[in-house]
């Protein structure tokens, strides 16, 4: 038994260096490029630095200077109006989606394949395309709305109106990757619940709220939990819609996001002790939204 299990130390031994060699490239890509420069920039925060000079210890005036400016109140504004608003209105419509596909329809490959083609697709070249069918003189949307003897707006153009477009766009093309993880959860419920309810009577929106909800949970939480931290981090196509970053005006205030106002201070103003300290902002922002996620799943989220 003893030589046994000696025999079986070594390898042991060898499974767990496999193992760490395995895991190595992942554990070094996420410290050179995620862990060393959240510590950087905290570090940058409290430095007045122009990207090239030397850099001069500054302490929490950059932090004193951003909350004293305007435009931060715009971009946590249309930061946080954004992502509460395409976040529900995602889900909600990822779930009658998924519904959908789950009933067994026919061309129920192709139509997933449609849904989850957005996502393939690089947000810049999407922003690009929906730019485009917004426009106000020649776009498809608006052709359509005149046709119908609706009002046409500037969808671009317009302060009041470039942040829902913004938010349509999101939506849009968002659905899919929900509509795909609601799927897989749909999938993986027992057809037995559903036959037992149907039994003792339970109409379908019974069906609906009190087994097909708790049970898709798990995977709420995770879309929820995913689409707020994307949400908060939005810069592709808001740049690619307000143009670029140096042009102000009502249209860039209404569209400008926390990233938006982290690149314009970085590589417009060349402020990068700024641009770090409204990143450790959003930094902190995330995290505490995080947090609260999670203190809450256990009062929503049903793992059964």
């Amino acid at each position: 038994m003893e030589q046994t299990k000696q025999k079986k130390r070594p390898l042991l031994r060898s499974e767990w260096k496999w193992a760490y060699l395995f895991i190595s490239p992942m554990v070094i890509g996420t410290l050179i490029f995620g862990i060393i420069p959240i510590f950087f920039s905290i570090g940058l925060s409290l430095m007045e630095w122009d990207g090239m000079g030397q850099a001069t210890f500054v302490g929490l005036d950059n932090f004193l200077k951003i909350f004293s400016d305007e435009k931060l109140q715009y971009e946590l504004r249309n930061t946080l109006i954004y992502t509460f608003t395409v976040v529900p209105i995602t889900l909600v419509i990822s779930m009658g989606v998924s519904n959908l596909l789950n009933k067994g329809l026919r061309s129920t490959g192709l139509f997933r394949v449609i849904y989850f083609l957005p996502n393939i697709v690089m947000p810049v070249a999407v922003a690009m395309v929906w730019r485009w069918l917004l426009n106000s003189k020649v776009g498809i949307v608006n052709i359509v709305l005149k046709a119908l003897g609706l009002p046409a707006p500037n969808w671009i153009s317009d302060p009041a109106y470039i942040l829902p477009s913004l938010i349509l766009i999101s939506v849009w093309s968002g659905i899919g990757y929900n509509a795909i993880i609601l799927l897989a959860g749909l999938q993986g419920i027992s057809p037995e619940l559903y036959e037992a309810a149907i039994l003792d009577g339970a109409s379908g929106m019974q069906i609906f709220w009190r087994i097909t909800v708790p049970l898709l949970t798990p995977s709420l939480f995770f879309l929820s939990t995913m689409n707020i931290m994307n949400g908060m981090r939005v810069f592709d196509i808001v740049y690619t819609f307000v143009g670029r970053a140096d042009q102000g005006g009502p249209v860039v205030d209404a569209a400008r996001t926390l990233v938006f106002g982290i690149y314009q201070r970085a590589f417009t103003n060349l402020n990068m002790g700024d641009a770090s300290a409204e990143a450790v902002v959003l930094f902190a922002l995330i995290m505490i939204v995080t947090f609260v996620q999670f203190k809450l799943q256990d009062k929503w989220v049903f793992y059964g």
